[in-house]
């Protein structure tokens, strides 16, 4: 049996599409946009740019929003847990301290409900034990919440801004109008 390289090379060959096309510039741009600043974490940024291109602009808009309310709301609940952690009562053992997490979501859950944004739910509750679980222990974790919020909303930004050029029609020389810049 003689093996055609070529012919099996084509087979295994795909075509990049314009979301995929968006979404790395996206993430490049995060990661570019991150060697600039202190603190931040680009990986945080970078799981918002790809989630928030979506196949049109209403969509991205439609993802971008639950994102930013859920990464906003879980890491206000985070630092409120970890503050009150710090400064009111310490969780020994470990376990007591995971069992209050755990239970900790009821509460973000039901919120979530009551503000109407049930779509968000499990990233805010994401978030939280994002903040909590990961970096309860570190020398300042209300820093890294602030920074979570932040990276996450420069991930969101770019995806919207990156998703609105109209690249297909750039490509193919088409004239755009001032309604579709928008």
């Amino acid at each position: 049996m003689k093996l055609n390289l070529l012919k099996d090379m084509e087979a295994i060959a795909f075509k990049i599409g314009l979301r995929t096309t968006k979404t790395v510039i996206s993430v490049f741009l995060c990661f570019l946009l991150d060697s600039m600043r202190t603190g931040g974490i680009p990986f945080y940024a970078t799981i918002a740019a790809i989630l928030c291109v979506q196949q049109d602009l209403k969509n991205s808009w439609t993802i971008a929003k639950n994102r930013e309310v859920a990464t906003i709301i879980g890491g206000l609940w985070g630092m409120l847990f970890l503050f009150l952690e710090s400064r009111i009562i310490a969780f020994e053992p470990e376990i007591l301290r995971q069992l209050v997490l755990s239970l900790m979501l009821i509460p973000i859950i039901h919120f979530s409900v009551m503000i109407h944004q049930p779509k968000a739910t499990f990233l805010m509750c994401v978030v939280f034990l994002s903040v909590t679980v990961t970096h309860g222990g570190d020398n300042n974790p209300f820093l890294f919440a602030v920074n979570r919020i932040l990276d996450t909303s420069m991930g969101i930004a770019v995806a919207l801004v990156v998703n609105a050029i109209p690249f297909a029609k750039l490509k193919k020389g088409k004239k755009i109008t001032e309604k579709e810049k928008l």
